[in-house]
């Protein structure tokens, strides 16, 4: 892990001083875990936002194909040069190897996208899928292997375990984890885990994976290590932490829960555990009195059936805050004349659910309306942790599917540096026939806000390189939802596409959401 304001410099974050020692990137990567059974299958899927975001006409992909035991079984190149929907479907891949459809393959692809101008993130913005007819899940780029020795050094210079994300274990529901090793063998595959359930008791142990070659796909249900996980659980989500042996490799995993009934998946992003990350730069001192510590925008959903909840994990820099959640509609009206608030000590080590539903309802709000939440942070003797990241679960009770989605978010800290910033762009992928929701909110960390915002959307698709435009405008803490039915978007995108957002405004937020008729959620956080 690099430290938080070196992230600043390196991603050229608005107001940063420029690194002038920085190499460029021209190789931008990531590497996926993925599968293929007789349920579901695995697509990657991007924009050619190269194009549009840094002015770079022609960019190289280099797609390869890997087994489990980390063989190359493919390897192709293609240019991207237009700005266009792609996808990457693991079905075509084995095709071109003549691998049996009828037998499972679980392996990973890699993504290596190369230019010769600097493309600022060594890591690509894409979205990985895994799917039949009935349930689809997406996280983002995830893991990759490192550019260089420089590379490695820069994000390995504090080791911290991996948490941040929900894991059951009934009869039905399995929790997993996946990950690619990088060009290094570890000998010895080591695990020591600190597991913590909805009453906030906690089970530490350990356990070996044993070999793992390079480039190895690893995909393991943490029932086969850890015995007696459902009992520890009782039939409630939990949350676990994972300390690792993982070299030469960007180590965020795979992590999610598979269920049995109604065969699917539901997955995310593993994070930082920062627990033990207690140096000067883990904490944030750009303290400003015209901005709250740090503040974030969710969608509620809360008809027909439909669940909101946030999730806090044990998962930052000791520190005590007071978590406030203020309720508006969306056209910016506040309902919430004093906040409901939470107080959080990070020394008891609480994973804290909390149901945004039953914060509406206690307002005696209408359940047919659209309703937003800005939750804000208020940290005490300015101990400021400079990475907070939360959990977003949205699902839907009563049909087949049991699994909400589980977005892992971080919330935006209160950066005096970001007001002088003239807009922003954001971008997120489409998919026809899921009931997608798009979610874009004008929030902002500034405790006076009054800002209005003139959104740019540009619609793509898989097709072609057709596109059109639509324009919107978003008052301060208001929301605007978009779904197929808007813009004739059924019509134009029949399978898949891009949404692109350009902002004259630093501060607007944007989630994306499929409700599948199954009761299968899928959702993200916009790039």
């Amino acid at each position: 892990m690099k430290s938080y304001y070196q992230h600043l410099k390196s991603t050229q974050e608005f107001g940063e001083k420029p690194n002038l020692t920085k190499k460029p990137i021209l190789r931008s990567s990531a590497i996926f875990p993925v599968v293929q059974n007789e349920f579901y299958s695995s697509s990657l899927h991007f924009l050619g936002y190269w194009l549009l975001k840094r002015n770079i006409p022609e960019v190289t992909l280099t797609i390869t194909l890997r087994s489990m035991d980390g063989k190359i079984l493919l390897r192709k190149i293609e240019i991207i040069n237009t700005t266009k929907a792609f996808a990457i479907i693991l079905r075509n891949l084995l095709l071109e190897i003549n691998f049996d459809k009828n037998k499972t393959f679980i392996g990973s692809i890699e993504t290596e996208f190369n230019t010769t101008r600097d493309m600022v993130f060594p890591y690509p913005a894409l979205v990985l899928e895994y799917h039949n007819e009935k349930f689809n899940t997406c996280v983002h780029t995830l893991g990759r292997i490192y550019n260089d020795f420089e590379d490695l050094n820069e994000n390995s210079e504090f080791s911290v375990p991996e948490t941040g994300f929900d894991i059951y274990e009934t009869d039905d529901l399995n929790s997993f984890i996946s990950f690619v090793n990088g060009p290094l063998k570890n000998e010895d595959g080591y695990i020591e885990y600190t597991i913590t359930n909805s009453k906030s008791k906690k089970l530490t142990g350990n356990f070996h994976l044993g070999k793992i070659n390079p480039f190895e796909t690893k995909f393991f249900h943490l029932n086969e290590h850890i015995l007696d996980l459902s009992n520890f659980l009782d039939d409630e989500s939990g949350s676990i932490s994972l300390k690792h042996n993982f070299e030469g490799f960007y180590p965020r995993f795979l992590v999610g829960n598979i269920q049995n009934s109604f065969p699917s998946v539901s997955f995310t992003h593993s994070y930082y555990d920062c627990t033990s990350c207690t140096s000067d730069s883990d904490y944030w001192n750009r303290i400003n009195d015209d901005h709250f510590d740090s503040a974030v925008y969710v969608p509620i959903f809360q008809n027909n059936n439909k669940f909101t909840n946030l999730i806090i994990y044990p998962n930052l820099s000791p520190s005590d805050f007071t978590l406030d959640v203020n309720i508006y509609d969306k056209n910016g009206k506040k309902f919430t004349e004093n906040p409901t608030s939470f107080e959080i000590k990070t020394d008891d080590n609480r994973l804290l659910k909390i149901n945004l539903n039953d914060i509406v309802s206690d307002l005696n709000l209408p359940e047919s309306d659209t309703f937003t939440a800005h939750i804000i942070t208020k940290f005490k003797n300015n101990k400021i942790p400079s990475r907070i990241k939360f959990g977003l679960d949205v699902g839907i009770k009563g049909l087949n599917s049991k699994l909400p989605c589980n977005i892992c978010f971080n919330t935006r800290m209160g950066n005096p540096l970001i007001e002088n910033k003239p807009g922003s762009f954001h971008w997120a992928p489409l998919f026809n026939d899921r009931n997608m929701i798009l979610t874009l909110g004008n929030f902002s960390t500034q405790k006076n806000y009054g800002r209005d915002a003139n959104l740019e959307l540009n619609f793509y698709r898989i097709e072609d390189s057709s596109s059109f435009t639509e324009k919107i405008h978003l008052q301060p803490n208001s929301e605007q939802r978009i779904s197929f039915q808007d813009f004739k978007l059924n019509e134009f995108i029949k399978t898949e596409g891009w949404i692109t957002v350009k902002a004259d405004n630093p501060y607007v937020q944007g989630f994306y959401f499929t409700m599948n008729s199954s009761g299968s959620v899928s959702g993200d956080h916009f790039f």
